[in-house]
């Protein structure tokens, strides 16, 4: 008998397995899923909004296809959230603020209509940090999320209750954005798998947009066996395996922060992959990366276009939210400054344009000088900090800038007993070999 505290286990393939073999139904999934919600909110504070009766009669009509004998979609039954920036018809979209409370979604977001075409039951929407303008989980409309592992701490963001959704059993699989991390760094906090994807190759219309140049959505998961499934729904792409070797660049001045006891954690990790590892001992990347960020110059432009648009917006401005003084006192700063940035309509603008060409070729250079396919950093130097305090330590830059998909993995816990995440990079279009190291794994090439 499939029981609930074996759903806030499995994976979404095990979870399809059931489901196709009649062990279990989508409204038996749906409602562990509630009864899990239920038992663990609000004490964890991941879930803005939740729509329990529109999902139990998804779950209903997906048996009822399946009893049919209709053909069913790549994720039927699966119980699913989205991230508080993603339209779903007919429920708020609020990206964490009380400034965006009234706005209601006339249609899903193309990603959301992909989801639901391939079956997935959607329960809700997760919290998020404040217009995804940080890593720290502060939401003046919902407060702060918790580290699923360290209550009062952070649990990354900004798709904060997202990562804790998946972690804390509520779904196998949960979407979240990334704009400078916000898929891998929750990962890393909170012992998961998060994928940010190439740039471009997810339809973000109908998301609230950070910077349109940046922005990518992409899954969170707890098993490795269901990256590759997600993501080529989530993408609409093919990742077949290409049999090619792999050669993993360790980026070792991106560990100068970590403790040994982390460090020999994550250099087993990468040395368990299977693939040869090289050193590499580039120091810049970093300050790189930092200055080819473009979030400041796009965030008030792209979210003033985005709330132009919706006729029911109380403000129609980042200049207007900020006036009236409703946002979370810790974006106070970040929100004033981006509020008077010159914006795209400036010299500056193009520079930052060419800085993240000039990333991408100098990654490219790189991978090549080095003979390398992939590079392994810590996604975050730092551990969470705990709630109000300032998270640093963030290498998640490094494929927000270039454009290139990157794949956060948990690799145990430091000391402290804080997760630890470690990150691994391709270059632009190359998801297969991320997807394939897992793959690996699974036929036990690694470990």
């Amino acid at each position: 008998m499939f029981r609930q505290e074996d759903y806030a286990k499995a994976s979404v393939t095990e979870l399809l397995q059931k489901l196709q073999h009649g062990e279990t139904r989508a409204a038996a999934l749906t409602e562990f899923a509630l009864a899990i919600i239920a038992e663990r909110e609000p004490a964890l504070n991941a879930i803005t909004w939740l729509y329990a009766d529109e999902a139990r009669q998804a779950a209903i009509a997906s048996d009822e296809k399946r009893r049919r004998g209709h053909p069913c979609g790549r994720l039927e039954g699966i119980p699913l959230l989205v991230k508080d920036n993603i339209d779903v018809a007919g429920w708020p979209t609020t990206a964490g603020s009380k400034a965006l409370l009234g706005i209601i979604a006339d249609h899903d977001a193309p990603l959301v209509k992909r989801l639901r075409e391939e079956g997935a039951i959607l329960l809700g929407k997760t919290a998020m940090h404040e217009l995804a303008a940080g890593i720290t989980g502060a939401s003046s409309l919902s407060g702060y999320t918790h580290n699923a592992y360290r209550p009062g701490y952070n649990p990354g963001g900004s798709s904060s209750g997202s990562a804790v959704a998946v972690a804390a059993g509520y779904v196998p699989f949960a979407v979240g954005t990334d704009t400078a991390g916000s898929v891998r760094i929750p990962a890393a906090f909170n012992l998961l798998y998060g994928l940010r994807p190439t740039r471009g190759s997810v339809p973000m219309a109908g998301i609230v947009p950070l910077s349109p140049t940046q922005d990518i959505a992409g899954p969170l998961v707890r098993h490795a066996e269901d990256l590759r499934w997600v993501t080529e729904v989530m993408t609409g792409k093919s990742f077949p395996p290409r049999g090619e070797t792999l050669r993993i660049g360790w980026l070792d001045s991106a560990f100068n922060d970590i403790s040994d006891t982390s460090r020999n954690k994550m250099r087993a990790a990468v040395q368990n992959i299977g693939a040869e590892v090289v050193t590499v001992g580039v120091t810049s990347l970093d300050s790189l990366a930092e200055a080819a960020n473009i979030i400041a110059f796009e965030f008030a432009e792209s979210l003033n276009a985005f709330l132009s648009a919706r006729p029911q917006a109380s403000f129609t401005s980042l200049q207007e939210i900020v006036a009236a003084n409703i946002h979370h006192p810790q974006l106070d700063a970040v929100f004033r400054a981006r509020a008077e940035h010159a914006g795209t309509n400036s010299p500056e603008y193009r520079g930052v344009q060419q800085r993240q060409r000039d990333f991408y070729n100098l990654l490219k250079a790189l991978f090549a000088d080095h003979d390398i396919n992939l590079l392994a950093y810590p996604v975050m130097r730092h551990p969470p900090v705990k709630h109000g305090e300032t998270q640093t330590g963030s290498n998640a830059l490094f494929a927000a800038t270039s454009g290139a998909p990157a794949l956060t993995f948990p690799v145990g816990f430091d000391e402290q007993g804080f997760p630890l995440g470690l990150e691994l990079l391709a270059l632009r279009d190359r998801e297969d070999l991320l997807l394939n190291v897992f793959l690996k794994e699974q036929n036990g090439a690694a470990g």
